[in-house]
């Protein structure tokens, strides 16, 4: 008589998977227990910092002057940079 290794068994007849399933397959399923926890963490509302909070409470032109906009919410050296070039082409093509 041979002896056999004892397998878990799922009740009576079916053995249990030697290999268990890979972690990208468990995130897949969306009943397990994976997934159901890396859903419920991407849902998790995030703590605002103080400075995103105190951004929120101020006008947008009390942040375009902090920021040094001169009141415009589009500025900076590239837009000057940009609109002086289509000023000397606009120039160019009336002449």
């Amino acid at each position: 008589m041979t002896r056999r290794k004892k397998e878990r068994r799922l009740g009576k007849f079916m053995p249990v998977l030697d290999q268990k399933p890979k972690k990208q397959e468990r995130l897949a399923d969306p009943t397990s227990k994976e997934s159901r926890r890396k859903k419920a963490q991407q849902q998790e509302k995030k703590k605002e910092s103080v400075y995103a909070k105190a951004q929120a409470t101020k006008t947008r032109a009390a942040r375009d002057e902090e920021a040094g906009r001169r009141g415009t919410r589009h500025g900076g050296r590239l837009a000057e940079k940009i609109r002086r070039l289509n000023e000397q082409r606009e120039e160019s093509e009336e002449s």
